[in-house]
């Protein structure tokens, strides 16, 4: 709890500075073993600007995916078993931004570098139904839930175009390396197959604002 709250804070703060922007966004990640092949987060944060080409970053967002759900039929295609899994993570990151070529607030766009260290609180849920053969309209149903924490260590890179003259409102499109491993959790429940999402390729937007003009 106090990682939020002293996170809101900075993101208020950046309101009025001129050396914090404020930022939100959403990112998208592949994976064939999630629902449609992908699992998401979205996400908000803090710029600090420490000198032109060095502005760190602090981020909190919240990540989720569901798995492909398994069901399992007899010979006459009727329904025995089914179970479904999700996992949810909240990420608190620190990601010291390196800026790459001209920034220069005339729309032209600059490259900007993203290592990145985070800390996840990972939870995992599964939920089974089976025929319950004395009484076909009554499933046996057994729900689960397990945790773990993870420190990890990615990777991005991005490129931003300015939206304002002033540099006061940013886009950055994100190609990231994700590792943090949702499996820690997943791989808790009672289940054969085992999940990995350390490695995974994503793709994210972030939008930088401030409501104060800059003047550095």
């Amino acid at each position: 709890m106090k990682h939020i709250v002293g996170l809101f804070f900075l993101i208020s703060f950046g309101a009025f500075a001129q050396r914090i922007r404020p930022f939100v966004g959403a990112s998208a990640y592949i994976h064939t073993d999630f629902n449609k092949s992908i699992f998401g987060d979205i996400k908000m944060g803090a710029e600090y600007k420490v000198f032109y080409y060095f502005m760190p970053e602090m981020e909190i967002n919240f990540t989720y995916g569901a798995l492909e759900e398994v069901v399992n039929r007899n010979e006459t295609g009727l329904v025995m078993s089914e179970y479904s899994k999700r996992a949810a993570a909240v990420n608190y990151s620190f990601c010291p931004k390196v800026i790459l070529g001209n920034k220069n607030g005339d729309g032209s766009g600059y490259i900007q570098i993203l290592p990145k260290l985070t800390y996840s609180n990972i939870q995992a849920t599964g939920h089974a139904f089976t025929r319950n053969p004395n009484n076909l309209s009554q499933p046996i149903e057994k729900k689960q839930k397990t945790y773990e924490n993870q420190y990890s260590f990615g990777f991005g890179v991005g490129y931003v175009v300015d939206l304002s003259d002033d540099s006061a409102q940013s886009l950055a499109l994100n190609i990231y390396l994700n590792n943090v491993d949702l499996g820690r959790a997943l791989n808790k429940l009672d289940q054969d197959n085992r999940f990995n999402t350390q490695g995974v390729i994503g793709l994210g937007v972030n939008y930088y604002f401030c409501f104060k003009k800059k003047t550095i």
